[in-house]
């Protein structure tokens, strides 16, 4: 399924390249995966945004979806060196601006490992996320002292063809068809998950924040509060409030709002829970956290602790999963489980911060409530990154 992004464009690509690694025993394509996902790394260098003379703020130029196709044209060892040579093609969401100066020329040169097992250096990667598993996506090889990571030995220089997709139009965002009967009557059911951003026990984590300056929002504008469930690190809270239409007819919104770690790794089940009742009964769902490197919303692993992800047959929802690179990890993962035309799935293609996500989800529920407006997605879109002030997430729609 192709997106939609207001600042945000996909294309095609495929690139060939060699790499070397001691691991015999590994698959090669899997190590081909796991050499390709350094173009995470190498697309959210500020070098690169600051080369394209994008917005200094913005965490990147793109991100590849995931998952990316590989062909093992060579896999040969010598002397405890193996070296492969793949093929992999697929799509990479840029934005604009790089897209409109790449496509012309087809063609684009970037820099890959090319000894996959040397390839780590602590002091080139983001302090919080420093550990060698972490690497791939956090690294810089353009910030001072990194250079060496862009070149050889240690790096090869890789052509990537690009190519362009069909344009896909800023239709109607038809959100009369999640609001209306739906499946829930006249009820128009909001759930919501955030995330702690690092501690469940701290009163002053950033996600714990952002949850509240949200509810407050919401009591501010007239949505009766019922407390659900009280437990400190994993609240529930009901927001309910009744809409008028032009026509006299009502819609009744009721927002369920939870609060609780969301760590793949983590053993208690409430998020998983709830997560699989929301998919199965709401309009809208609304998941505001870590990613976890592609983990965090796995389906499958969220299978094994909530059981097995239902769809209401017929009932459209609208999914925003509003974690970093969302777009990579999930919106293929959910395109292949949702049923046909069913599900519109916002994702980021980049970084999301914490401290903005109070004002781009305020800034979605607005569109959700004027039940008398009729907007586009670019409408949509572009109001939710308008707080961002001039950067963006590369925030986009796919219809699934």
């Amino acid at each position: 399924a192709g997106i939609f992004s207001p600042q945000g464009m996909e294309v095609k690509f495929s690139y060939s390249t060699t790499f070397q690694t001691s691991e015999t025993d590994t698959d090669g394509r899997e190590l081909a995966a796991r050499h390709a996902q350094h173009l995470f790394g190498f697309l959210h260098s500020p070098a690169l945004v600051a080369g394209y003379n994008l917005n200094s703020d913005t965490p990147g130029i793109g991100a590849p979806r995931l998952p990316l196709t590989y062909q093992i044209t060579q896999d040969q060892s010598r002397s405890g060196v193996r070296k492969i040579t793949y093929k992999t093609s697929g799509i990479l969401l840029l934005h604009k601006t790089v897209a409109q100066e790449i496509l012309p020329i087809g063609a684009w040169e970037i820099t890959l490992p090319a000894n996959l097992d040397e390839f780590y250096d602590e002091n080139c990667t983001d302090p919080h996320y420093s550990s060698i598993g972490d690497f791939w996506y956090f690294y810089d090889p353009f910030v001072e002292g990194c250079e060496y990571l862009s070149e050889a030995p240690l790096a090869t220089k890789v052509i990537v063809k690009i190519f362009a997709t069909p344009k896909v139009p800023t239709d109607n965002a038809a959100l009369d068809e999640i609001r209306s009967d739906n499946g829930n009557g006249e009820l128009f059911q909001i759930t919501t998950i955030n995330g702690f951003s690092e501690d469940a026990q701290n009163p002053q984590d950033d996600g714990r924040l952002s949850f509240e300056q949200v509810n407050i929002w919401l009591r501010k504008n007239g949505f009766s509060e019922t407390v659900v469930a009280s437990y400190a690190n994993r609240p529930i809270l009901q927001f309910e409030k009744t809409l008028k239409k032009k026509d006299g007819s009502m819609v009744a919104v009721r927002i369920t709002r939870l609060l609780a770690e969301t760590a793949i790794a983590k053993k208690n089940v409430t998020f998983a829970k709830f997560f699989k009742d929301a998919m199965k009964n709401a309009d809208v769902v609304i998941y505001a956290g870590h990613s976890g490197l592609g983990g965090n919303l796995d389906i499958a692993s969220l299978e094994d602790k909530a059981g097995a992800l239902e769809f209401t047959l017929g009932k459209q929802q609208l999914l925003f999963l509003d974690g970093c690179s969302t777009y990579s990890y999930y919106l293929s993962m959910f395109a292949d489980r949702a049923p046909k035309n069913q599900l519109r799935i916002l994702t980021n293609g980049l970084v999301s911060y914490f401290t903005y996500e109070p004002h781009t989800h305020i800034a979605l529920l607005k569109r959700l409530f004027k039940v008398n407006e009729s907007p586009t997605w670019s409408e949509v879109l572009t109001d939710m990154e308008r707080p961002l002030r001039g950067m963006s997430y590369l925030l986009s729609v796919g219809s699934l």
